[in-house]
């Protein structure tokens, strides 16, 4: 669970989580996915060998984080707000206490959730964003961000606009959140997404220019394989649904508007999309429909690899944050 609170100006708290070195020059902010709250660190030793300073804010309803009030619709530009405003007082406040450098950081986002905040905080605030990686997070168009993540939680009860009532109603009798809601298999990564990443693989290979789409090395893997890692990954689901419904309704409302994407051609930071060919969340068709309107973009797909890419790719990801853009 978050480890610090942070109150904003208009009274809500959000809820920090930190990890890494707390002295490092380099910070790192990290969205979690949807669901996802708290500080989960995808390989202990990697981070801690980067010599990195990670920074995760859990969105409204979601861990620590207060919950929008019911009669305001939740926005993913509202979010992204809540960020940089968390960020020019962290500036602030750690001028003569510490070495960071809160004016140029490195946004990490993961999934639906964190991927379109991450982008949104970029595109609205790039004066602050050098580099940006993103992490299976579907393309906006067509079917939108909803109907990936309701298919993954199995919530097929729930309509494109349906009232936040009947969301909490449905989501709260879903059941336990496990690793399946994440797109991510208890065994290899050639999991249940095998089916959806057949049905896009003509679109899976990027244009020529794109970058390095397809040169990924095998990402599927065992989760139980690798000590602690469940465990870690069910924290951050378990802090997810503290506050019972609330954070994925959050999210699903704010989904409704796409509106923030047309602001995805005003980010400058030097950014990394990132995708597994077995993730039954997005591919790399996703990648490229981002690569189509960030400049200078890339896509990296590994093949074999769930929504698991985030942690099997998680060296790769940390390579890509740890340089600044100047």
């Amino acid at each position: 669970m978050a480890n610090q609170l942070h109150r904003l100006p208009d009274g809500r708290t959000l809820g920090v989580s930190s990890l890494g070195d707390p002295g490092s020059r380099r910070l790192v902010l990290v969205c979690h996915p949807t669901p996802g709250a708290g500080g989960f660190d995808p390989d202990p030793k990697a981070t801690a060998e980067s010599g990195l300073q990670f920074l995760m804010i859990d969105r409204p309803g979601y861990g620590a984080s207060d919950p929008v009030a019911r009669d305001v619709d939740p926005t993913i530009q509202q979010h992204a707000d809540d960020l940089a405003s968390y960020l020019s007082w962290s500036a602030g406040a750690a001028t003569n206490a510490t070495t960071a450098d809160f004016g140029s950081i490195a946004v990490i986002g993961w999934g639906a959730g964190g991927g379109s905040t991450a982008l949104s905080l970029a595109a609205r605030h790039p004066e602050v964003v050098d580099r940006l990686v993103i992490v299976g997070t579907p393309r906006v168009d067509g079917p939108g961000l909803i109907d990936p993540v309701r298919r993954l939680l199995g919530l097929s009860r729930i309509e494109a606009f349906s009232p936040r009532s009947h969301l909490d109603r449905v989501i709260a009798s879903h059941g336990e959140i496990g690793l399946q809601t994440l797109g991510i298999g208890a065994g290899s990564g050639a999991g249940s997404g095998s089916a959806t990443a057949a049905a896009a693989a003509p679109e899976h290979a990027a244009p020529h220019g794109s970058g390095d789409a397809g040169a990924g090395q095998t990402g599927g893997f065992d989760v139980s394989a690798r000590p602690g890692l469940r465990g870690r990954i069910e924290r951050m689901l378990g802090d997810s649904s503290r506050q019972g419904a609330a954070g994925i309704a959050t999210d699903l409302l704010a989904f409704r508007d796409r509106s923030w994407a047309l602001d995805l051609p005003a980010i400058t930071a030097d950014t990394l999309l990132v995708y597994g060919t077995d993730d039954p969340l997005a591919s790399a068709r996703d990648g490229n429909w981002y690569r189509r309107r960030i400049s200078g973009s890339r896509v990296h797909e590994a093949k074999g690899a769930d929504a698991s890419v985030y942690i099997s790719e998680w060296p790769r990801i940390l390579q890509h944050v740890a340089d600044r853009s100047q």
